[in-house]
C-alpha cells in the first residue's frame, strides 16, 4: 500500500519525507502534491523503487 513517511528531527529542525509504494509518474504526482503543501525540498533523491522494472519476455518456438 502506498504511503508517505515523515521523519521529524526536533533538535535540528528538519523534516525528511519519503514516498513509498509509488513508481514513476505516480510518484511524481504524489511528490508534486507534497511540494504544493510543504514547499520545495532542500534535496530530492529518487530511490531504486522509483524506477519501473521492465522485464522482457523470451519466447521460443519449437518445431
Amino acid at each position: 500500500m502506498p504511503e508517505v513517511e515523515f521523519k521529524i528531527d526536533t533538535e535540528r529542525g528538519t523534516c525528511e519525507t519519503e514516498i513509498k509504494g509509488y513508481q514513476g509518474t505516480a510518484c511524481e504526482k504524489a511528490a508534486k502534491q507534497l511540494k504544493g503543501i510543504l514547499g520545495d525540498p532542500c534535496a530530492e533523491t529518487k530511490k531504486q523503487e522509483y524506477f519501473i522494472k521492465v522485464e522482457s519476455k523470451q519466447t521460443s518456438k519449437r518445431k
